[in-house]
């Protein structure tokens, strides 16, 4: 299974929400399953007629004798995500391979699907992606050009390399993937300086980083 997590939360963390009174009427939740079973448990979900996602990036894979195979592996192992469905007579945490439902003590929690979605065009744009420790810390930016226009995150910047740290708060889980420096700018500036920063990390990095 996944890296170890609190599933059950005692108190929400600031600016997360507690409980699903305040959330979207449809609030995704993550759901913990059983070593490899990410994929059979969307499968069924799906066929229960809740909306799901399971972020997969693909992974080359060599054998002894030289050959090579690809797979998809989950972007976050260990976790499904669905979108809570009341009308749905069928039960999340019944479905085979489910353990349970991360929670704020006894009340399911929910998660904002900007992570969501983040998390999934992340696996969809083919850029370089890695799992890393969970981190708040880092100039917040976000990404105006590029797969991933539109997408915040952190941003690290290791020699010549430049990456955009992305996670999803409730799990303290995050992965990185490899961007284009001149794509981030700090969030919250004026256009005009938006502009100005992207012709700087240009001039910077000569490109692709």
């Amino acid at each position: 299974m996944a890296a170890a997590c609190a599933f059950s939360i005692g108190s929400p963390r600031e600016g997360q929400t507690s409980g699903l009174a305040a959330a979207a009427e449809h609030p995704w939740l993550a759901l913990v399953v059983r070593s490899r079973h990410e994929k059979s448990v969307k499968t069924i979900l799906d066929s229960k007629g809740y909306r799901t996602a399971l972020p997969l990036v693909r992974c080359i894979h060599k054998r002894s004798t030289g050959s090579a195979w690809d797979s998809q592996k989950p972007l976050i192992a260990g976790y499904v995500f669905a979108a809570l469905d009341r009308e749905n007579p069928f039960r999340m945490v019944t479905t085979p391979g489910v353990v349970q439902i991360v929670s704020f003590g006894t009340e399911p929690a929910a998660i904002p699907e900007s992570e969501i979605e983040a998390l999934e065009r992340i696996a969809a744009s083919g850029l370089p992606v890695a799992s890393c420790g969970y981190t708040r810390i880092g100039d917040r930016v976000e990404l105006i050009e590029g797969p991933l226009k539109g997408v915040q995150g952190i941003v690290l910047r290791q020699a010549k390399t430049t990456r955009l740290v992305v996670g999803v708060e409730l799990l303290q889980r995050s992965v990185m993937v490899e961007i284009d420096a001149a794509w981030a700018v700090p969030i919250g500036i004026p256009p005009a300086r938006q502009a100005a920063s992207r012709a700087h990390q240009a001039s910077r990095t000569g490109g692709f980083r």
